[in-house]
Order: structure tokens, then C-alpha cells, then sequence
């Protein structure tokens, strides 16, 4: 081992010693670099793949992020674009409303129905339109169809109404075809009943009811429904049932009317308030 070890180290120094051809190094050093180049290779390779790898991962980062940044404005554009969809065809039907409102009298503006609420025979509206909009209490709302309701509390730009089919409104109400008075009540569930009408009244089914305009509070001659059943009972007075003209399970859209001089300048009308 001493033998081998020694003729190792003399071959070595020899080596180092001789030149190299082409003079340029010596022996040693030419196997060194030799041996050197595969491993110096494939460091360059892995150092190349490791810079091409980092690359694409930034790429595949910046891609990522620039994709959600792009989603994130496709989504802002189209909440945009629904909010003036819902804006223009709130706008469209406000202009049909009031087109088509001839026979609706006073009319102040067109307004859309936010929420219906109906429960245990009590319904009403929140309309967005209020205190800003000339709304008062006691206005009249209504549809180019008939009557609506009536307007109870006022906010700066909503109010809440009481349809006309609630348990406890009521209207002055008029047979068109005979000129006989009554009331108009609604029954809580979507109808409406006429009271006050003699047995020797000749009302019969399809018959126009309208507002008499003798309550203070509707104007005269809007239309409220038609007589579907007429019953005779036992005492003085017909049962009349009656189909509203509005169709109050399709509200969206109502015409509000201003309030009658007596709602307004009355002393015990209705207080101002926030739904």
C-alpha cells in the first residue's frame, strides 16, 4: 500500500509537471478539468432548469393573479351593467304607468313597489317614493286598473300604504250602471266585499264599481273592480263580492295621487313617520 500510495503521488507530481498538449497546463490539470466537465455540466443544466422553472412559475403566478384581477372587473362590470338594466326598465315602466294613467286624476309620480307584505289578513306595501317625492299621508296610491290603497306613514324616500283588499280599509265606493252608493271593504285575502246595497238594487255580476269620492280620501270615479256574485240574504242589505281591478299579487310598479284636500289640511290626518 506504501508502494502503490508512493508510485500514486510520483505519477501526480509528474503530472503536474508535464505539459499538457498544446502547452497549455500541465497533465493534472487537463484529467482534472476532464473529470470536472460532466459535473460543471450538469450543474449548468440543473442551475438552467431551477432559472426556467422559477420563470414559469412567476409566469403561472402573474397569469393567476392577473386572472382574478380581470374576473374581479368582468364581475364589477356586470353588477354594473344589471344595476342599469333594473334602472332602465324601472324607468320604462314609470313612463308606461304614467302613459297609460288618463284615467287616474292628480297623479304626482310613478313609484316601484319594494315589498308586499300579507299576513293574518293585514297587507301593505313599502313604495319607493317619499317625503322627497311630494309623497304625503293619506295620498292615494293606484295602477292604470283601479285603486290600490292609500298611503299610511311617510319617510324621506319611502313610505308604507294599506292596499285596499286589507281586513280593515274601506272606500266610498259607486255602482257605475245605476249611480247607487256604498263601501268598498276589503276581506283580508285578496277580494273585496260591497256593503250598503239594498235588496231592490238590480246590480248583477260584471258591473263596474268605482270611488264615490265621499270618504275624503279617493277621488272619484277610479276604478276599483267588478261585481263577480251577487247574494241575497235575509236582511236589508245584498252581498256583493267584488274583484279588484289591480292585480295586488303582481304589484310592481303603482301611481301615486295627491292627497285629497280633506286628508291634507284635516286636523286628526294621518302623522308623517318612517316606515
Amino acid at each position: 500500500m506504501v508502494l502503490a500510495s508512493v508510485l500514486v503521488f510520483c505519477i501526480l507530481l509528474l503530472s503536474a509537471q508535464a505539459p499538457a498538449r498544446g502547452r497549455r497546463g500541465s497533465v493534472l490539470q487537463s484529467w482534472i478539468l476532464s473529470a470536472a466537465a460532466p459535473v460543471a455540466s450538469a450543474v449548468s443544466a440543473l442551475s438552467r432548469a431551477i432559472s426556467e422553472g422559477l420563470d414559469q412559475a412567476g409566469e403561472v403566478l402573474g397569469a393567476r393573479a392577473e386572472n382574478e384581477k380581470l374576473k374581479k372587473q368582468l364581475g364589477d362590470r356586470d353588477r354594473e351593467l344589471f344595476q342599469l338594466r333594473a334602472r332602465l326598465a324601472q324607468q320604462q315602466e314609470g313612463e308606461r304607468l304614467l302613459a297609460a294613467s288618463a284615467s287616474v286624476p292628480n297623479v304626482i309620480g310613478a313609484a316601484a313597489v319594494l315589498l308586499v307584505e300579507n299576513r293574518a289578513g293585514l297587507q301593505s306595501a313599502v313604495v319607493g317614493a317619499g317625503s322627497a317625492q311630494g309623497v304625503q299621508p293619506g295620498s292615494p296610491i293606484a295602477v292604470p286598473q283601479g285603486l290600490v290603497g292609500r298611503v299610511i306613514t311617510v319617510g324621506r324616500s319611502i313610505c308604507r300604504a294599506q292596499l285596499l283588499v286589507d281586513a280593515s280599509a274601506a272606500a266610498g265606493a259607486r255602482i257605475a250602471r245605476t249611480g247607487e252608493l256604498g263601501v268598498v271593504r276589503g276581506d283580508g285575502r285578496g277580494a273585496l266585499r260591497l256593503n250598503n246595497i239594498p235588496t231592490t238594487s238590480s246590480v248583477r255580476p260584471g258591473d263596474v264599481i268605482e270611488s264615490a269620492g265621499i270618504d275624503g280620501i279617493y277621488p272619484r270615479g277610479v276604478v276599483i273592480g267588478r261585481v263577480a256574485r251577487v247574494a241575497r240574504s235575509g236582511n236589508l242589505f245584498l252581498e256583493i263580492r267584488v274583484i279588484p281591478g289591480a292585480s295586488f299579487s303582481q304589484l310592481t310598479d303603482v301611481l301615486v295621487l295627491a292627497p285629497s284636500p280633506a286628508v291634507a289640511e284635516g286636523p286628526g290626518g294621518a302623522r308623517s313617520g318612517r316606515p
